[in-house]
């Protein structure tokens, strides 16, 4: 039996658009409203697949297929010292193939212990923004933010986001300042009917900007309070060295300091630390990257924000005392006249993890993970800008970790410029 798909939400976010840029097209043809609006219509589908059998977990295996569209209308501002403007985003998922009792993927909603959920979600939100002297802008509203301590996940189906209020400010060249504070978060796999709201203790005041000194040198600062929960600071610079000829070197690094002074219990206090090399030489990439842990727990974090270097596809490589070490290679195949394809592998190891967490007394104390993505996209003819792109995943932990995982995705991708 076929399901009648209702894109109501979708289709109102639509009308919604074009009915803002006809009202002040017709009110003023000139005005910056619409001269400086932009709006994208992005469709991604994917080929989820995560296999526990080797590890004897209860669900063996999660494997979906989903499809999804975000529409994105940003508007440009009215004219004048203060210009105001709106945005609208709206999306949607569609269920396209996924088994009795291989559900939670994340790319569709569903609850802990269900096998399955709805056949199709969407969800519409909206932001008003102010603009003060061309420099600094008020947002009240959805929030796709960007920065190390609060941050949306766009690794799934559709992207999670959030609800609350900012102000950003860049009038001084190469510093960009922000704050703000978060309500509520919608995750990947959430529509208005869905999701829960944000818990009380899991609202985010943050604070902090960034600073380029130069093109190749720059760095961020930020700090953050998640109500009754931990409040978080973090520091990152990143330079990149340019040598002869073709070859560069670009250095990361990123720390993080994790306070539960203001929690009940102490599974946040921690310090985590990573640095990254990159050698750039023409279409190859070589990179070797550091991460350690410490502290009285691993980095627990709700924000999605982790910028660390072991940070990957799979693990984060985040468990009490853990160290990592990462190998990557990368290859654009522009150097063997094939643009649009690219490739990457990844070999990441976890060791000196405190096997004591969450009650387990005994277990291995290191880990491993291997990842490869292959990627091509289309570069002519009627397909021209399909992105198609493989994802693999080979992870061997204990089972304090969820135990071995094998993981692929396959996700086709593209995005029509409707403005």
């Amino acid at each position: 039996m076929k399901t009648t798909i209702k894109w109501t939400s979708v289709a109102m976010a639509v009308a919604m658009a074009n009915g803002l840029m006809i009202t002040q097209a017709a009110a003023d043809e000139k005005a910056g409203f619409i001269e400086g609006a932009s709006a994208t219509l992005s469709n991604r589908t994917i080929n989820f697949s995560r296999d526990f059998r080797s590890s004897g977990a209860d669900q063996s295996r999660r494997d979906e297929t989903a499809t999804g569209f975000v529409l994105d209308f940003q508007s440009g501002y009215s004219h004048g010292a203060i210009g105001i403007g709106a945005d609208v985003l709206a999306l949607g998922g569609i269920k396209l193939d996924g088994g009795e009792g291989q559900a939670e993927t994340g790319l569709l909603p569903s609850e802990y212990d269900v096998t399955s959920g709805p056949t199709e979600y969407a969800e519409i939100r909206g932001a008003v923004k102010v603009r003060v002297a061309g420099d600094t802008e008020f947002r009240y509203g959805v929030h796709r933010l960007e920065n190390p301590i609060i941050t949306f996940d766009d690794s799934r189906l559709l992207p999670s986001h959030y609800n609350g209020y900012s102000v950003t400010n860049t009038s001084i060249d190469g510093l960009f300042l922000e704050a703000g504070r978060m309500n509520d978060r919608s995750e990947m796999n959430s529509s208005s009917q869905t999701r829960g709201a944000f818990e009380e203790k899991e609202k985010v005041t943050y604070l902090g900007g960034s600073y380029e000194f130069s093109d190749n040198l720059s760095t961020s600062l930020y700090t953050s309070k998640a109500d009754e929960l931990f409040k978080r600071h973090f520091l990152g610079l990143t330079h990149t060295l340019p040598l002869a000829g073709e070859l560069s070197l670009t250095s990361d690094v990123a720390y993080y300091h994790t306070s539960d002074e203001n929690s009940a219990n102490d599974e946040f206090d921690n310090k985590a630390a990573s640095v990254a090399f990159t050698l750039g030489a023409g279409h190859h990439g070589f990179t070797l990257a550091y991460q350690r842990m410490s502290g009285d727990a691993g980095f627990n974090y709700y924000d999605f924000a982790i910028y660390l270097a072991n940070s990957i596809q799979y693990a984060d490589f985040n468990a009490k005392d853990e160290r990592s070490w990462q190998a990557r290679y990368d290859y654009d195949f522009e150097g063997l006249g094939i643009p649009g394809l690219t490739f990457m592998t990844r070999y990441i190891r976890g060791s000196n993890i405190d096997t004591d967490f969450e009650g387990l007394t005994a277990g291995r104390d290191t880990r491993w993970e291997r990842n490869t993505n292959i990627g091509y996209t289309i570069q002519g003819g009627a397909l021209e800008g399909v992105n198609l792109l493989w994802r693999n995943a080979t992870v061997r932990q204990d089972i304090g970790f969820d135990g071995d995982v094998d993981e692929n995705r396959l996700i086709v991708s593209y995005t029509w410029d409707l403005l």
